[in-house]
This record gives structure tokens, C-alpha cells and sequence, in this order.
């Protein structure tokens, strides 16, 4: 028992000194995304189309490995269309609004090492992602009841620093349906550019 505690307190302080010693730098970004949702929910298909986002990235450390975690709001509009049979009907059509919180968990490689004018990395980790609202239509009753409210992904990115601002393209492949009781991942597309300090 004397023996796990000593062991656990190093432990401890080396990741407390570890932690002091590592560069924090914040990243506050806002951008654009696109998905590719396809799934049908009894008569109705949905196609997910293009949204928008903005949030913060931090980076830990500052050797060719960094920790990589993240906050970001998300809003994406979701098109809803009656799948008919007959194709002479007129198609239905409606869009809806669903918000989400995705806390990326990356690794991050700067492949161009430390340069302060001209950064090129890569990153790659997990995505889960928490549904926070759904904006109902008038015609449909699409609620948040019918989406899973936790999901999650796999993310890959790369990412260009200018002196302090950022630009970083990622590409999320979900793991986990999107609606309840429904095939059918959301993947994902996202360009945002910020700023880092």
C-alpha cells in the first residue's frame, strides 16, 4: 500500500510539473461546415446541408506532439423531404436547424516544428458531440427526442498558423447514428479560421 502511494504521488507531481512546464495557447475560431447525413425516418429522408460554427481550441505543449482538446457551438440546417413513391407527385420540403456541442479531443504533430511565422500541422482524435436543440417547423415535428443526443466521431485535420492566425480544415467521420432508431452517421466537413495566443 506505502509502495502504490509513493508511486501514485510521483505520479501526481510529475504530471503537475509537466502540465506548468507545457505552453498553453488558445485558439478562438469561427467557421463554416458542411455535412453528409443521409438517413430516412418512416416516409421522410433527410440531407443534411451547410451550417456554420465557432469556438475555442487549446494546445498543450509545444514539441513536435501537442494535446489538442476543444469547445465548439455548432449549427447545422437539416433539409426534410417526403419520400413519395410515385415520383409525379410534387416533392415536400422543409428545413430545420439543429445546434450540438462538439468537444474535440485531438493530437496534434507540428510538422514544420516550432516556427513562429509559418506552422503546418496535423491532427487527428475523437469528436463527441452533444445535442443541445432542434428548431421545429411549422409543416414537421422534428424534436430533439428523435435525435440520439450523444454521439461521437473520429477527426483528422490540417491546419496552416500565419504568424498568430490559424486556418484548419477537418474532416469528422461519425461513429454513432444521428437519430434514434435510425442508420444513418453524420460526417462532416469543417473550415474555420482564428487567432492564437
Amino acid at each position: 500500500m506505502k509502495r502504490l502511494t509513493v508511486v501514485l504521488t510521483t505520479c501526481m507531481i510529475f504530471l503537475v510539473s509537466w502540465q506548468a512546464q507545457a505552453q498553453l495557447k488558445v485558439n478562438p475560431q469561427v467557421g463554416v461546415n458542411v455535412s453528409a447525413l443521409d438517413a430516412k425516418i418512416g416516409d421522410l429522408r433527410t440531407e443534411a446541408k451547410a451550417g456554420w460554427n465557432a469556438g475555442v481550441d487549446f494546445r498543450i505543449g509545444e514539441g513536435f506532439i501537442y494535446l489538442n482538446p476543444g469547445a465548439h457551438y455548432y449549427s447545422n440546417t437539416a433539409r426534410l423531404m417526403r419520400d413519395f413513391e410515385n415520383p409525379d407527385l410534387d416533392m415536400w420540403k422543409d428545413e430545420t436547424t439543429i445546434q450540438s456541442v462538439k468537444t474535440p479531443i485531438n493530437i496534434g504533430f507540428n510538422l514544420t516544428g516550432n516556427n513562429k511565422f509559418l506552422g503546418i500541422r496535423a491532427e487527428g482524435g475523437f469528436v463527441p458531440t452533444f445535442v443541445t436543440g432542434v428548431k421545429e417547423t411549422e409543416s414537421y415535428s422534428l424534436s430533439i427526442e428523435d435525435l440520439n443526443r450523444l454521439t461521437w466521431g473520429y477527426n483528422l485535420g490540417v491546419g496552416v498558423d500565419v504568424l498568430f492566425l490559424t486556418a484548419d480544415l477537418n474532416y469528422e467521420i461519425g461513429q454513432a447514428n444521428f437519430f434514434k432508431g435510425v442508420d444513418g452517421k453524420n460526417n462532416m466537413l469543417t473550415l474555420s479560421l482564428g487567432v492564437k495566443f
